[in-house]
């Protein structure tokens, strides 16, 4: 193996440009930086839109069960009375929340919400019409009872990872997220979280006098509740992944003598931050010292030869980071 070299003070590269808040401001601010902020917000919230409007659309409906929120209402309604489309349900029942919202909550929440539900209402209408006047089937039917789970696991995703995209620019998909905010004015986040699962829980158990009412046995007629839970479980699991999915780390502490060279690589070749703590082998009674590193997924094996290179003898402890926040990192959580 080629040995590293090693670089005097004199002959160290230059480290990369630091990141700072006017550095960001001032992209943010410029107009390449505008333009690449919209376009982003709004394919997020066009993708956001769409993957509520197939959920419910292509999964929920056609297979008889609902979720919670304003679209499971929405459902329901239109189970019992299927003259009035589920498009114009999802509209009308967020309009009154989104005027409350207006009030009381941040301007560009509200804005990117009904925003959301506009378009939430336009795929459904287009996906509605398209049946009728085309007389294109775009609904996925399952025919056993058993099959379904697979729609619940469909429109789990769908709503799961559209949740997460809508809340990544600063919006919501409508329904019980403006609730909660609403909410939040006045109770402690702990009762936030009981009255929001008691509204559910009311809209999905509603769906035991709405679905399968003709059937005799007691199994068949928990299905549609059985399924709204199984889809729940998928769309908080999914809502999970993808907002930690944005903001994953691994946080690395290596225990290494040539913390000056050690940092210096791992600042040029990575382009993060290093911090240095001094640490003593207890067993040794040696000083050492811990370079703590916060880098992504795809710079594992590059953290790793640099240590192999620069102090094989070095120890990590690698840990999986959750969400990364503050500057330097995720810069785009700072200017948005």
């Amino acid at each position: 193996m080629e040995e590293p070299t090693i670089l005097t003070s004199d002959e160290k590269t230059p480290l990369p440009p630091k990141i700072t808040k006017e550095t960001i401001n001032s992209f943010s601010e410029s107009p390449k930086g505008k333009i690449l902020q919209l376009l982003r917000t709004a394919l997020y919230t066009v993708l956001s839109a769409a993957l509520i409007a197939i959920s419910v659309h292509c999964f929920i409906t056609p297979n008889n069960f609902t979720v919670g929120g304003a679209n499971g209402i929405a459902v329901l309604i239109n189970a019992v009375f299927p003259q009035i489309p589920t498009s114009a349900l999802v509209l009308c029942l967020n309009l009154p929340l989104l005027i409350l919202a207006f009030f009381f909550v941040k301007k560009r929440f509200t804005f990117l919400t009904a925003i959301n539900i506009g378009l939430q209402s336009l795929f459904l209408f287009l996906l509605e019409t398209m049946e009728t006047s085309l007389s294109i089937d775009l609904t996925v039917h399952f025919a056993g009872d058993a099959e379904k789970i697979f729609a619940a696991i469909a429109a789990g995703l769908g709503f799961g990872a559209a949740i997460a995209i809508a809340f990544k620019v600063g919006g919501s998909t409508g329904g019980m997220d403006i609730a909660a905010l609403l909410i939040q004015k006045k109770l402690a986040a702990g009762s936030i979280a009981w009255i929001l699962f008691a509204i559910n829980v009311s809209i999905i158990s509603a769906s035991f006098f709405v679905f399968n009412t003709n059937e005799t046995d007691l199994a068949i007629r928990l299905l549609p509740i059985m399924l709204a839970v199984f889809e729940s479980y998928i769309e908080s699991k999914t809502n999970e992944s993808v907002t930690d999915g944005f903001q994953s780390a691994y946080e690395f502490r290596i225990i290494t003598d040539k913390p000056e060279e050690m940092a210096q690589a791992l600042m040029q070749e990575l382009s993060r931050g290093v911090t240095a703590i001094p640490a003593t082998g207890m067993y040794t009674k040696v000083s050492h010292t811990m370079l703590m590193c916060v880098i992504n997924r795809r710079q594992i094996a590059t953290l790793r030869r640099i240590m192999k290179q620069i102090d094989p003898d070095s120890f990590a402890v690698m840990s999986n980071v959750s969400q990364v926040l503050g500057l330097g990192f995720y810069t785009d959580d700072l200017s948005s």
